[in-house]
């Protein structure tokens, strides 16, 4: 015979932290952070051959605009954690 107390163990959802919104952050710094690795590496074969030199901006951007919005994420994330009541 269970007790109450086991049955309410038992329902527990033991993935509680997956929520949709920690969901949709995860995938959208997976997605900034893949974003980031093809301008670096845009950046490097644009450096590499020298047709591309003019068009060296473009991954550039990629990496500025990436850092920008990983880094407004995370802070957005350690401002909810540290200031949460």
């Amino acid at each position: 015979m269970s007790s109450p107390r086991t049955v309410i163990e038992r329902t527990r959802n033991p993935l509680h932290f997956l929520t949709p919104t920690a969901v949709v952050t995860a995938v959208l710094l997976a997605a900034l952070s893949a974003l980031l690795v093809f301008g670096l590496i845009g950046v490097s074969v644009a450096e590499e051959f020298e047709p591309y030199h003019g068009y060296i901006w473009v991954p550039r951007l990629l990496v500025v605009v990436s850092v920008i919005l990983i880094a407004t994420v995370l802070g957005h994330l350690l401002r909810r954690r540290l200031f949460r009541k």
